[in-house]
């Protein structure tokens, strides 16, 4: 990766708290060396109480736009000028456009998401039941998104049912009544059972806590099921290894990393990538992990 910073550098980067962790720099720094795009992508941690002031900041800037990460997809919305319908839904923005001084929010979270289960499974979610473990903004962004590639059902799986409750109501009154809640007490192995897809959307399992699962019931996988974690470190939690012993089809998380990133990089520079930039740049990020 080379960058050269002259006069004519454009600025894109990220907020969040904390950021030491992230690997966006580095793959958007490839990305815009790849496609000699002279623009630089630049961490940048800003504490709760200065949120307001480091957007007003960046817009002054001028910055083509900007990453959103935890914990500030939701309260990020306040500060932006326009938003999707979709991110309105989802309750988050992660990618922000600044176009003439006027901030544009989107959530390309759940995009990659998906896109990433369209590039390991060659399919998509048509028609298909999903069973979703989790009720956080990850959760809602993928429930939302799925609800509009015309998924057959949504079952959320949540400790606190009230918190499934607010996405089954967001999507069943603004998209299609297809979701169902239900907590982890609940008799869930049928539900689970009967699902062609089981996702993990919450943290459980995740570095340094790779004990943990986020279900202790086995019997709820059969050997036709997809299952997702979202979860990319490490590569195989225990949700996954428990499926993958069942003889499930698995997928981590690190697939939709990779792709809300270039979802994010499209709609800053309006590129369309070709198989073989995208299969370097994913190669890139795996040997990363």
């Amino acid at each position: 990766m080379s960058i050269s910073i002259n006069g004519s550098t454009k600025i894109i980067g990220i907020i969040g708290n904390p950021l030491e962790h992230s690997v966006s720099p580095m793959l958007h720094n490839e990305i815009s060396s790849m496609l000699g795009k002279n623009l630089v992508y630049v961490p940048f941690c800003v504490e709760k109480e200065r949120l307001e002031d480091a957007v007003l900041g960046l817009k002054s800037l001028g910055v083509v736009g900007f990453n959103v990460t935890a914990p500030y997809k939701k309260d990020i919305m306040k500060y932006v000028d326009y938003k999707t319908k979709s991110s309105l839904l989802m309750g988050a923005v992660n990618t922000v456009k600044n176009v003439n001084g006027r901030l544009y929010g989107y959530n390309t979270d759940a995009e990659g998401f998906v896109r990433a289960f369209r590039m390991n499974t060659n399919r998509d979610f048509k028609g298909l039941v999903v069973t979703i473990f989790g009720a956080g903004g990850a959760a809602r962004a993928i429930a939302v998104k799925l609800a509009h590639t015309h998924v057959k059902k949504i079952n959320i799986v949540n400790r606190t049912k009230e918190h499934a409750d607010i996405i089954r109501d967001t999507i069943n009154e603004n998209i299609s009544s297809i979701v169902e809640t239900y907590t982890n007490n609940d008799k869930i192995e049928d539900i689970c059972q009967g699902s062609d897809v089981l996702i993990n959307a919450t943290s459980v399992g995740m570095l340094p806590d790779t004990g943990k699962c986020v279900i202790k019931l086995k019997n709820i996988f059969n050997k036709n099921q997809f299952v997702y974690d979202i979860i990319y470190n490490p590569k195989q939690t225990k949700f996954l290894s428990m499926a993958q012993s069942c003889g499930c089809s698995v997928m981590n998380g690190l697939g939709m990393l990779f792709y809300q990133a270039i979802a994010s990089y499209e709609i800053w520079v309006g590129y369309k990538f070709n198989e073989g930039e995208l299969a370097r740049l994913y190669g890139l990020l795996e040997n990363i992990y």
